[in-house]
């Protein structure tokens, strides 16, 4: 993983570099509709995988400013999340700078704080970054994006299996790691075949939320 220089504090230590994004997100896993992992539960099938996409709106990582950039995480766990020895890798479009790639990897390796702080020590194997072009379509419920030649998501409104009425519902989560309120969808498709991420779900657990965050989390 390539590294930003961090500034040296007292006694040699390294600091945190501040950064903040207001972001696009479109989650997906493999979970029931709503994913029991929100509320301590495990899993639905017993492991966990994911794939998660963000257009950033506004953002920027100490001086690189971040606006405009879209980038999506696979992830994959055998188990629960906290229980660890996760796989993940991040890919970001090729109209991302070559500075804006940094700035995005510093802050998901997590030691600049942020979500990314937690998620990361669930990480055991974190892939090297790769560019790939990303078809980003963002609204409420109905949402999409798509990674060329690794994988897509599309989410849509979960639907009333007897009259067919399209649910819309939202989780708040005061405490939430990633977000702390999205609306909840159901992922038609996801999909993701690279190296060691493998796996197509469908009509399974979707979040879309816009999300501002800082290295002390999401506001």
């Amino acid at each position: 993983m390539l590294r930003v220089p961090l500034p040296i504090g007292g006694r040699g230590e390294r600091l945190p570099t501040k950064w903040s994004l207001d972001a696009e997100v479109i989650q997906a896993c493999s979970c029931a509709y709503g994913c029991p992992c929100n509320f301590n539960g495990y899993p639905t099938t017993g492991n966990c995988e994911a794939f998660v996409g963000h257009h950033i709106r506004e953002g920027k990582f100490g001086e690189t400013r971040l606006d405009g950039v879209t980038y999506a995480v696979g992830y994959w766990w055998p188990k629960a999340i906290h229980e660890g020895n996760g796989i993940a890798r991040q890919y970001i479009d090729p109209s991302a700078t070559p500075a804006q790639v940094k700035a995005l990897e510093e802050i998901g390796s997590g030691e600049h704080g942020g979500s990314s702080a937690i998620l990361r020590k669930t990480i055991a194997t974190l892939l090297p970054t790769k560019r790939a072009k990303i078809d980003w379509r963002y609204g409420e419920y109905v949402a999409s994006f798509k990674v060329e030649g690794i994988g897509e998501v599309q989410s849509d409104y979960i639907l009333n299996p007897v009259t067919g009425e399209k649910f819309r519902g939202e989780i708040v989560l005061p405490n939430g790691i990633s977000w702390k309120r999205s609306v909840v969808t159901r992922i038609k498709k996801i999909s993701l075949h690279d190296t060691h991420l493998q796996f197509d779900h469908k009509d399974t657990a979707g979040f879309t939320t816009r999300v501002k965050s800082t290295e002390n989390g999401p506001a």
